[in-house]
């Protein structure tokens, strides 16, 4: 018996044609390409609601304001400032996909680098402006606070600013004030000046400097000034603030920027004042604010809007020049109140705390 065989299958070829493996090889490097683009960093900016902090509340287990040698009373609720995170810095910028989701997020904003930072700043050069504004913000609060009570005060010279890699980087912080300079009383900046920048340049200068209540000396030497030929310098920026009767200490550091200025004044006063001012109610805001009281637009105000809801505020004070990009991004259960001044901001408070929701000045909620 024959057996029979039928045709043979034909064999089949699994690899891939000279075009096909082409197209299958650009595929995979567009899609690697598309990757690695958008881990690049792009030149902006992530602006994102920050923490707050309760100005008449603790801050790891210390009063975040504390006055000594003064009678103080209790406070009740919050009065918090608020603050904003920022993703990218003048250096790094941000992922093509975090901007991209940014700009999808109503909650963050998205903004050139340019914008926020002057051409070729460093993160370091930054984070010391940044360190000295908030450092100004609370000298400001201070005698914004003692004008708003009529509570007398003197004239104390600070280094307002240090220079980062000049010559006193190491040995003086912002706000430190200067007591003495070689052995001469300083009273004003002026005095400052005219100890320090007459020395020949590589001089020894002795200084006694106070941070609160504790006072040390430090001894630095002196550079050529960079704008002032032959004179000396130390890399200070002075400034006088107004010293009240009694210490006054600010415990929260981790913040930079001006802005917080007008919630330290408030809660210096409610601490300063009987009767809480907020009556227990939930209340932040955002402001600077100068030695007279008066209140300054900030940026970011939308993020610290968002961010003072999402951590319980109902009243939200905004400075008054603010209001135009207040209105249209004004938080579900936040109420807006503009403020002018320390005394607008102090009787804003104590109104709504007493249970006042209309007849307060008002950015519009929305537009048209």
């Amino acid at each position: 018996m024959s057996l029979e065989h039928g045709p043979a299958p034909e064999a089949s070829d699994s690899s891939l044609s000279p075009r096909s493996l082409q197209g299958v090889v650009s595929f995979v490097l567009l899609v690697v390409l598309a990757a690695v683009a958008a881990l690049l960093p792009v030149p902006f900016v992530a602006l994102a609601p920050g923490p707050t902090f309760n100005t008449i509340g603790a801050y790891s287990g210390t009063d975040l304001i504390s006055v000594k040698d003064r009678r103080t009373y209790p406070t009740t609720g919050h009065l918090d400032l608020v603050t904003v995170r920022e993703t990218g810095g003048p250096e790094g910028g941000l992922d093509l996909l975090t901007a991209i989701r940014g700009w999808f997020d109503p909650a963050i904003e998205i903004v050139p680098r340019s914008v926020l930072f002057p051409p070729n700043a460093t993160e370091e050069q930054v984070r010391q402006e940044h360190k000295e504004q908030f450092a100004d913000s609370q000298g400001e609060a201070v005698a914004a606070a003692m004008a708003y009570l009529g509570i007398p005060t003197v004239t104390k010279v600070i280094a307002g600013s240090v220079t980062v890699d000049g010559p006193s980087a190491k040995a003086i912080d912002p706000g430190d004030e200067i007591v003495r300079v070689n052995g001469v009383v300083i009273v004003t900046p002026e005095d400052v000046l005219n100890t320090i920048r007459p020395l020949p340049i590589g001089s020894k200068v002795r200084l006694v400097l106070r941070t609160g209540t504790v006072t040390r000396t430090e001894t630095v030497s002196t550079k050529e000034h960079p704008k002032h030929p032959g004179k000396s310098y130390i890399g200070i920026g002075i400034a006088a603030v107004a010293k009240p009767p009694f210490p006054v200490t600010f415990q929260l550091s981790s913040v930079g920027g001006p802005s917080a200025g007008m919630m330290f004044a408030l809660g210096l006063v409610d601490k300063l004042t009987p009767g809480p001012m907020t009556g227990g109610v939930f209340v932040a805001g955002t402001g600077t604010v100068d030695f007279k009281g008066k209140i300054g637009a900030i940026g970011g105000i939308d993020q610290k809007m968002v961010g003072a809801r999402r951590s319980g505020a109902t009243l939200f004070l905004a400075p008054a020049d603010n209001c135009d990009e207040v209105t249209g991004h004004i938080p579900t259960g936040l109420t807006v109140v503009k403020v002018s001044t320390i005394a607008d901001a102090v009787d804003a408070v104590t109104r709504f705390g007493r249970g006042q929701r209309t007849g307060l000045p008002s950015c519009p909620a929305s537009r048209g």
